[in-house]
């Protein structure tokens, strides 16, 4: 007959083996980087690489929505460059740091109207990026956001 001691002893010795795997690749690496950015506001967490097991891959975005949010009221209208269809990582991240702000991006269908129309917003800004409209506001109006070539200007005035 088939002693059940070791069965358990199997058992528990693949349940440690697969705490100590959980703790060396993700609880440490968290830890780590929890510890070392303790002191940071959740804005500029979110502009950070991020931890050995999640790097972020959206921080340059979270950098130039962040400098957007603390440069326009609330109540703007906000002209949003082109975003990656594919990966729809600036719209979403735009939507979820500016709101309550009005956004339109330029791959919407009525961005365009909505732009030649923008006397009616009391407050509206475009966002211009390198590859996208940089021409778009007068150079003696222009505002740069970040140095990797995001800026922006206001419309209407």
């Amino acid at each position: 007959m088939i002693d059940g001691r070791w069965v358990r002893k199997i058992i528990v010795g693949i349940v440690i083996g697969n705490l100590i795997i959980l703790a060396t690749f993700f609880l440490f690496p968290r830890m780590q980087f929890l510890l070392a950015h303790r002191d940071l506001t959740p804005s500029q967490l979110m502009e950070t690489a991020g931890s050995r097991d999640m790097p972020n891959q959206l921080a340059r975005t979270y950098v130039v929505v962040n400098r957007i949010a603390e440069l326009t009221p609330v109540s703007a209208t906000i002209f949003m460059p082109l975003g990656d269809r594919m990966q729809g990582s600036f719209r979403s991240v735009a939507i979820q740091v500016l709101y309550p702000r009005k956004l339109f991006f330029g791959e919407d269908e009525n961005f365009e109207r909505e732009l030649t129309a923008s006397e009616k917003f009391d407050t509206a800004y475009f966002i211009y990026s390198p590859k996208w409209q940089p021409e778009f506001c007068k150079r003696s109006s222009r505002m740069e956001l970040t140095d990797f070539g995001f800026g922006m200007c206001r419309l209407n005035l």
